[in-house]
């Protein structure tokens, strides 16, 4: 009767951890992804308005955890349009961004800003409110110029 009990427990146990690891790991991240910039075609993202010129994003990615805390990198966000002379290639007066998540059209929770540099490079690490009832939630970096928060520059949409 020994030897029968200690054969089948492994199988049991090895079946319960490969059901338990995904379900863990899916859980902990909410959001995941890599950042798009906002490319000027007049898209709004739910009620935050789109950029007015086409931007550029270097490698950066956005991860919203269950409990609501948010990690953004963001390098390389920069003009992408030659209309605006020698600000292309620049951050142009956008000296901090702002981290919102948006749920079923509209901004549920969003970040103080933090400093945008001149090479469009920022970080943010902290907790946002995030609904209960979000299914979807996309990131988006809004931009503050002149000291007010403006539209989205770069986003987890697709």
């Amino acid at each position: 009767m020994t030897g029968k009990i200690r054969g089948v427990m492994p199988a049991v146990l090895i079946v319960s951890s490969l059901t338990a690891i995904p379900s863990v790991s899916f859980a902990a991240d909410i959001v995941n992804k890599q950042l798009a910039a906002c490319l000027a075609e007049k898209k709004p993202v739910g009620d935050v308005n789109s950029c007015g010129k086409r931007w550029k994003v270097g490698p950066s990615h956005a991860q919203v955890q269950a409990d609501g805390t948010v990690n953004v990198q963001i390098s390389g966000l920069v003009l992408d349009d030659a209309s605006v002379g020698d600000a292309n290639g620049t951050a142009d007066g956008v000296d901090a961004i702002a981290v919102a998540i948006v749920c079923g059209g509209k901004v549920t929770a969003q970040a103080e800003p933090v400093p945008l540099t001149k090479e469009g490079g920022a970080k943010f690490t902290g907790k946002l409110a995030m609904p209960e009832n979000c299914a979807s939630p996309v990131v988006v970096v809004r931009e503050r110029y002149e000291g007010k928060i403006g539209g989205w520059l770069a986003g987890t949409v697709q």
